[in-house]
């Protein structure tokens, strides 16, 4: 399978181009920093839609996996981008991998909803009201050629000053407060990376809410989780109470194409990943030790 990854340099992205690739399919990365990690990769920037379209036409991908995007605090600080990459973007690639023969894997969040009225299925209404979630809903693909794979994601950041949860849970020492009110729901990304195997060679399309069955967890287990397999519970992590929204998805699909894993697998085959490609995450080699001793 022919896989062109946007924006692999990521959290997300290079989880999945690096993945792909050591599963033997033909991977294309994308992205505007360099990514010396993959065998094939392309500098490119999302606004130079004929350059995207370029690549694509000489690559000739079967799947476009779609990484790129603003997060929640340069959503709300810069309201035009947001609309561009978050709302726009994704439906200009889907045009242009038509053209080329290929489908687009398109990333959403759990963040296109406000969180009073979870768990949330493929069926209830974005309702969010905060810019970064407006326009995430506006830029999800739902049609019978493309995917759009709905969830939170945590994983490991090749960037040192990466924003995502895992990445400041690597960097803290001492204690944390993990909110039991707030309910989370999502995937790591080495697991949002099978399901996109997976689904790609389904054939799968439309929309999924692509979380575990059951039930979601609270932040405060969600920390402890990292804790136990990332920290060798180094971190104290103090269960606090609060008001916490609860985006919290459920599955009610009936893709089969991949069912993700219970959290605790997730974390610890995620642990094993991160300490066998250790070289691209130096930043955390010292608190991974902590586990070792």
């Amino acid at each position: 399978m022919r896989v062109m990854v946007l924006g692999a340099t990521g959290m997300a992205g290079h989880m999945i181009a690096l993945y792909l690739q050591e599963r033997d399919h033909e991977v294309l990365g994308w992205s505007r920093r360099p990514a010396s990690f993959l065998e094939q990769h392309t500098e490119g920037d999302a606004y130079d839609l004929d350059g995207l379209l370029s690549s694509m036409i000489e690559f000739k991908p079967d799947v476009v996996v779609n990484c790129i995007g603003l997060l929640l605090a340069d959503s709300e600080a810069h309201h035009d981008q947001a609309v561009y990459l978050d709302a726009y973007f994704p439906h200009a690639v889907a045009s242009m991998s038509e053209r080329v023969g290929a489908r687009v894997f398109h990333l959403s969040t759990d963040c296109v909803f406000k969180g009073n009225d979870g768990p949330y299925s493929e069926a209830s209404v974005p309702d969010a009201t905060e810019f970064y979630g407006r326009a995430k809903a506006l830029g999800e693909l739902r049609d019978y050629r493309n995917l759009t794979l709905r969830q939170s994601i945590v994983g490991p950041d090749i960037d040192p000053a990466g924003v995502g949860l895992l990445n400041w849970f690597m960097a803290q020492s001492g204690s944390v407060d993990g909110w039991t009110s707030a309910v989370w729901t999502g995937l790591t990304t080495l697991e949002l990376a099978k399901a996109i195997e997976a689904c790609a060679s389904d054939g799968s399309s439309g929309l999924v809410n692509m979380v575990p069955d059951g039930s979601g967890v609270t932040k405060f287990e969600l920390l402890s989780l990292f804790n136990r397999h990332f920290r060798g519970g180094a971190i104290v992590v103090r269960s606090v109470e609060g008001h916490g929204a609860d985006k919290s998805l459920v599955r009610t699909d009936l893709l089969d194409a991949y069912r993700p894993v219970p959290y605790e697998q997730q974390m610890d085959e995620l642990s094993t990943w991160i300490r066998s490609h250790v070289q691209l995450y130096p930043h955390y080699q010292g608190v991974l030790e902590e586990d070792a001793a």
